[in-house]
């Protein structure tokens, strides 16, 4: 953007308030690129490699051909060698972006298991892990592109487990998309007074996915090694899609707080916390019972509170809920990274140059030599080359 001010002086003249529209459509463009791009090496590493290697053998020929290039104009390859070489780059550069890549002879041929790619299953012992992926066998599905998953305004009996693929949801027009471990629809899911908060849909190709329904729902909530994850999928939706603007708080940022910031409370048998000046307590599940001056004041689910005084909350057996304070909400704001969605350490070594690096598409004109004498002879063999 800053290139395009200095190469066209009269666009100096827009109002800086448009510019900064622009910028930040800009960014949300980019923000959304990388996650599709990281979303395609994690969830297919095996054809990430495959097609890296490509765009790096491409990458090899485009400095080769460079280099050729600067051997002629020096004088040092005649011109039938130079033009022999610079054809076989030619012709490996398009055989490169227009035919098929095959895989390397012994290499793994076959694509992940979906059930492997879940973060919320990763870190279970071995037999629990077999014992979950038998479970979710029989809910796996493909969905074909543009599919509809659910209907804005409806209820919700079926919410779907990313593997692969990405899921998209239109919001004022402004796109949201969902991918590998994001659960849509889980908050209609969990309680009835919610209904689908849009429209979703598969996005761009393919969707691999896991039907949830109500009753494998509450078996993840009954497990104590998978209910504080599926808990705060649930929380960061709800508060994502019925209490951003409350929060002044985007979604990225509100991932980064439940993730990273809040206090989660759950299993707790008749615990007293204190909560600070201006301190939120969401309550997602049960309910607390607020001691203020002899009186107990009772918050059931699902709710966001704030306190302006410190306030002495009594949580029970049925409670779930998080909290947190303004430093924390300031934190997720300065410290809003696209990795906490995307938890690959990759992203900054991201470039246009390395995804798309140039390549030669028709036979390049020769340049003036600096000098005519060859210190190679022109008739040398392909087979030396």
């Amino acid at each position: 953007m800053d290139n395009i001010r200095k190469q066209f002086p009269e666009l100096a003249n827009i109002d800086k308030r448009i510019w900064n529209k622009v910028y930040e459509e800009i960014h949300f463009y980019h923000l959304t690129a990388t996650y599709i791009l990281l979303d395609l090496q994690q969830s297919y590493e095996a054809c990430w490699r495959i097609h890296m290697t490509k765009r790096c053998a491409q990458m090899l020929l485009k400095y080769e051909s460079k280099t050729i290039t600067e051997l002629y104009e020096t004088g040092m390859l005649g011109h039938s060698v130079y033009s022999h070489i610079l054809e076989l780059i030619e012709k490996k550069s398009l055989k490169l972006e227009f035919y098929r890549v095959s895989m390397v002879k012994g290499y793994l041929t076959a694509i992940e298991n979906p059930f492997d790619l879940l973060p919320l299953f990763r870190s279970l012992p071995n037999l629990e892990k077999t014992r979950w992926q038998m479970i979710m066998k029989a809910n796996h599905r493909w969905f074909q592109p543009d599919q509809i998953l659910l209907e804005k305004d409806q209820r919700v009996s079926t919410a779907y487990l990313i593997t692969r693929g990405i899921v998209e949801c239109k919001i004022d027009t402004m796109p949201i998309y969902y991918r590998l471990g994001n659960i849509v629809g889980i908050d209609a899911l969990f309680s009835q007074d919610f209904l689908a908060h849009d429209t979703y849909r598969v996005s761009g190709g393919l969707l691999e996915a896991y039907c949830i329904d109500g009753i494998l729902l509450n078996q993840f909530l009954k497990d104590e090694n998978l209910a504080p994850s599926i808990y705060r999928e649930i929380a960061l939706h709800v508060l994502s899609n019925n209490y951003e603007t409350r929060l002044k708080l985007n979604r990225l940022q509100l991932r980064l707080l439940v993730h990273k910031r809040a206090k989660f409370y759950w299993n707790e048998s008749d615990i007293l916390i204190q909560l600070k000046e201006n301190q939120r307590l969401f309550i997602l599940a049960g309910y607390v019972t607020h001691l203020f001056n002899g009186q107990n004041n009772k918050y059931e689910s699902i709710q966001l509170q704030i306190f302006d005084t410190e306030a002495e909350i009594l949580l029970n057996s049925s409670t779930v809920a998080y909290s947190w304070t303004d430093e924390d909400e300031d934190f997720s704001i300065k410290d809003t990274n696209p990795t906490v969605h995307f938890p690959l350490q990759t992203y900054d070594l991201l470039s246009n140059d390395l995804l798309y690096p140039g390549y030669l598409s028709q036979v390049t004109q020769f340049p003036k030599r600096q000098r005519s004498e060859s210190l190679l002879d022109d008739g040398i063999h392909s087979s030396d080359v």
